[in-house]
């Protein structure tokens, strides 16, 4: 080779030019394969975010629906069951309501969700979660604590997120009256010197009546004409009264309601008079003529409870103690005795008797003792909230 090819600087700008080439394509690699990496990133974020948003939901619509239908023991035959976005039930939450709160394609294209309510009813389960051991407790309220747990689990695009809480059913006291009686009248027939409604305490007895309208019933116990009016000042004392009582509902149909779904709720409900006298909080029986006699307690002082009559009439005799609140609702306008308190039969609480029913006392003994403690138990079901500090995430193993 000569010299002068030797010393020929030509083609050096070739080899330049494949040397930055390469130098250009790895940085360029690198800077894709950085930026499809943090896309990658970034798009796993978001479906995570989504299946979290969704499975959120899902446990805040499965609250809404046991804040309707609380899953106490009375559901044991038919308890919750788990939900998925096929489950039409009222008892789970609505699927086409939980995808219109995210609507965008992690959700549109094949997003999953799944509810489940369990009870809290072993000493592990108390107020611990895990999949292993609550998963095999029952859709219900089973030790009748009113609480239970709630499961949630979404997934997006292959991720899952999983969220449990504990919550509990709030009661929501009513607003009645804390009186011994209200009834549209009251007739003893025991014309002695006693006292029969004992209102000790500040329990009002209220009726709808006028005795001194010339009734020709009795209106606070005893005719206004007859010989044992005079008696009505010990009979009932003190005589604290109120006559032209408001004919008003003192409480309405939503809460009559509410009042129906929590014995429901609890296994107090019965559609006619039950062979003996239940105990609860709450108690609502539809309808019947009911009679109890003998030498039953229901209830405590310490744990009154309340009757809810929805039509027909109540019949204490014999020596029954009920502790609590009877209340006749009067739902078949009835103008009849309602409540009737025979023999030594007592109520440590109140009475009320609503529309045109009446009170009849026909006993020897204070048929009717004010308890201004029992009206506590006046109250129902009202939602499910989460107890705090049990809300977390968990890692799904179902």
């Amino acid at each position: 080779m000569s010299r002068r090819h030797v010393s020929d600087e030509r083609g050096w700008a070739l080899v330049t030019a494949l040397i930055l080439m390469t130098i250009m394509m790895g940085v360029g690699l690198t800077t894709y394969s950085y930026v499809d990496q943090q896309g990658n990133q970034s798009r796993i974020g978001r479906t995570r975010e989504t299946a979290f948003n969704l499975a959120e939901a899902a446990l805040n619509a499965q609250l809404f629906a046991l804040s309707r239908e609380w899953a106490g023991k009375g559901i044991a035959a038919n308890p919750y069951t788990p939900c998925t976005q096929a489950s039409v039930s009222n008892r789970c939450p609505n699927a086409a309501n939980l995808y219109s709160l995210f609507p965008g394609p992690d959700t549109m294209t094949g997003a999953t969700w799944r509810t489940e309510v369990r009870d809290n009813g072993t000493a592990t389960t108390q107020n611990f979660y895990s999949d292993a051991f609550t998963a095999s407790q029952p859709g219900y309220d089973k030790n009748a604590d009113g609480k239970l747990w709630v499961r949630a689990e979404a997934r997006a695009k292959g991720r899952t997120r999983t969220l449990i809480a504990l919550v509990k059913a709030e009661e929501q006291p009513y607003d009645i009256p804390h009186a011994t009686v209200v009834a549209n009248r009251v007739d003893n027939t025991n014309n002695g010197n006693k006292t029969l409604i004992n209102t000790t305490g500040g329990g009002l007895v209220a009726v709808r009546c006028d005795p001194d309208a010339n009734l020709s019933v009795a209106c606070l116990g005893q005719p206004k004409g007859g010989n044992s009016w005079n008696k009505v000042d010990d009979q009932i004392s003190p005589f604290t009264v109120q006559v032209n009582y408001p004919p008003d509902r003192l409480l309405n149909a939503d809460q009559l309601a509410g009042l129906k779904a929590t014995a429901i709720a609890n296994g107090t409900y019965y559609a006619t008079c039950p062979a003996s006298p239940p105990t609860g909080a709450v108690v609502y029986i539809e309808s019947g003529a009911c009679s109890y006699t003998g030498s039953t307690v229901v209830n405590s002082s310490a744990n009154p409870g309340m009757w809810v009559l929805g039509s027909g009439s109540l019949y204490f005799g014999g020596t029954v103690q009920f502790y609590g609140v009877i209340y006749a609702a009067n739902l078949n306008n009835g103008n009849g005795n309602l409540v009737e308190m025979h023999g030594n039969a007592q109520v440590f609480g109140g009475v009320i008797v609503e529309g045109a029913g009446v009170l009849y006392n026909g006993s020897s003994k204070e048929n009717i003792v004010f308890d201004d403690h029992a009206y506590n138990s006046v109250k129902a079901y009202s939602s499910a909230g989460i107890i705090q500090n049990t809300w977390r995430e968990i890692k799904s193993t179902q």
